[in-house]
């Protein structure tokens, strides 16, 4: 039976809603953006009535775009960025912001766990802590906001929020769960162990459900926000990271991927259960099939911040002056760690560093030098999955950096991999769309879904550059490494004079 698939992609700035058709092809798409609010340093919330109003505004739009019968919708998925908890009260009320994945103040809380059972958590979730993770918030609400606390019915993540307000079900992805550090990584499932020994109430957590699963039909009060049909059924869903690289074609082991959006992320798919915690480790959509992941946390978004202070409002001329630089024209390093950093370096007080810079430095060189070392971010993540063993040949490629030639590249020379654009670019949304088509019967499988998928370009490395870089990488490393206690002791001065 031929329909259509309404996928909801929930990202850090805005959410976008897609239409698909029965053959996985865009019919329409909307976004809408939200702010961030930052009240302290380390500090990131948003307002979860705005995730819903911007699902509700851009389905509405999608619909009337299309001009397709609603009836005809077979089923909605919804991704969304991770980690982050939200509480909601006994009436599925939102008690105060979500803490969203840029939040660091659960630092205290993290640690704790650490010190306390950090060699259990790490054999039962494959993850070490870290206070971006669903519980050390959950602990940073009880021990800091008793009130929100006491009153949670649930916490949930973002996509989990916007299922509920869909179905009035109470959900937890298997993706999600496997960054929450109260998950065990083999079953999929809640650690009665973990949240024992976190001192969370076991009955404030939803049950979880594999990311493919139907969990319950659009409820009558949301057909009237949305337009969408009453009773359309829609899937548990997923992280975003995990539905792009669905999206990407990537369902079997050693498989690997750069995201390369606000932040930007590398990974690969594994057969076999990760258990080291360098690497941010979780379910795969696929059954069967987990993902290792690391990054750049502000990776894409540097460039987007160095726009804004050098006021150069088009990003193509960004990459004009990035090629115009030359690979070697004046040889400066980056650290883009601009937020601190989580896997692999789990460096809470990094920040941005650029070095080398002269009088003659000039502004395009500044431009290519933080592509540059957002890409030697990218190969430090490999570095480290190769050295546990992952055999990493091409790597396919998303993300808005992936929309610019220059940059491309020059992650294909640094990285010395060929790397390989999908013929579609928005791919967390069709990764979502494939799960949801697959949930509710429409492919027998991910293969037939994924059939589909088509190349858009190739880039392969460059060998003199590749050359340079590997030297330029070894510096950027003596160079991380080094700035290592500058870090801390800057953080220390940060804490005695910021209030």
């Amino acid at each position: 039976m031929a329909g259509y698939i309404l996928s909801v992609d929930l990202g850090t700035t805005s959410t976008k809603t897609v239409l698909f058709d029965e053959q996985l092809k865009v019919v329409a798409s909307a976004r809408r953006e939200y702010p961030t609010s930052y009240p302290r340093p380390g500090w990131a919330e948003q307002d979860a009535d705005l995730w819903w109003d911007a699902l509700v505004l851009t389905t509405k739009d999608v619909l009337s775009k299309s001009g397709i019968n609603p009836d005809d919708i077979r089923g909605v998925g919804v991704d969304s960025m991770s980690s982050m908890a939200l509480p909601l009260d006994s009436e599925g009320n939102p008690l105060r912001k979500g803490l969203i994945w840029l939040d660091r103040r659960a630092q205290e809380e993290s640690n704790w766990i650490r010190s306390s059972f950090g060699e259990e958590l790490i054999s039962i979730c494959g993850n070490g802590s870290d206070p971006s993770n669903f519980a050390p918030k959950i602990l940073w609400m009880k021990n800091n906001e008793p009130e929100v606390y006491e009153k949670a019915h649930t916490f949930l993540h973002c996509n989990g929020y916007l299922v509920y307000k869909l179905t009035g079900k109470l959900t937890m992805d298997m993706s999600e769960a496997g960054m929450s550090q109260l998950c065990n990584l083999r079953t999929g499932q809640w650690s009665d162990r973990l949240i024992g020994l976190c001192g969370i109430d076991r009955k404030k957590l939803p049950p979880v459900y594999a990311c493919t699963d139907v969990v319950g039909g659009i409820t009558d009060e949301a057909a009237k926000a949305t337009g969408l049909a009453p009773g359309t059924p829609v899937i548990t869903g997923a992280m975003d990271n995990v539905s792009a690289t669905l999206g990407l074609g990537l369902r079997r082991d050693g498989q690997a991927y750069i995201s390369a959006g606000t932040a930007t992320n590398a990974g690969a798919c594994t057969a076999s259960v990760p258990t080291d915690p360098v690497t941010l480790n979780y379910h795969h959509a696929v059954p069967g099939l987990y993902l290792v992941n690391g990054g750049v946390d502000y990776g894409g978004a540097g460039l987007r911040w160095f726009k804004a202070l050098i006021e150069e409002e088009r990003f193509e001329e960004i990459d004009r002056l990035a090629e115009e630089a030359g690979y070697c024209d004046d040889v400066l390093l980056y650290l883009p760690y601009m937020v601190g950093q989580r896997a692999p370096l789990w460096d809470p007080h990094s920040r941005a560093v650029a070095f080398g810079m002269n009088p003659d430095t000039s502004r395009k060189a500044m431009i290519r030098m933080i592509m540059e070392g957002i890409a030697m971010g990218m190969r430090n993540v490999f570095r480290l999955m190769e050295e546990k063993g992952a055999q990493i040949e091409d790597i396919v490629m998303t993300g808005g950096c992936a929309n610019s030639p220059i940059w491309t590249q020059i992650f294909s020379d640094i990285l010395e991999k060929k790397i390989i654009l999908p013929g579609e670019m928005d791919v967390a949304p069709l990764g979502t769309a494939i799960m949801t088509a697959v949930g509710v019967g429409m492919f027998a499988d991910f293969d037939e879904a994924l059939a589909i998928q088509t190349v858009r370009g190739e880039h392969e490395p460059d060998n003199e550059k590749c050359e340079y870089y590997g030297d330029l990488f070894e510096a950027f490393c003596e160079l991380y490494k080094a700035a290592g206690p500058i870090y801390e002791k800057l953080n220390r001065i940060r804490e005695t004079y910021t209030k």
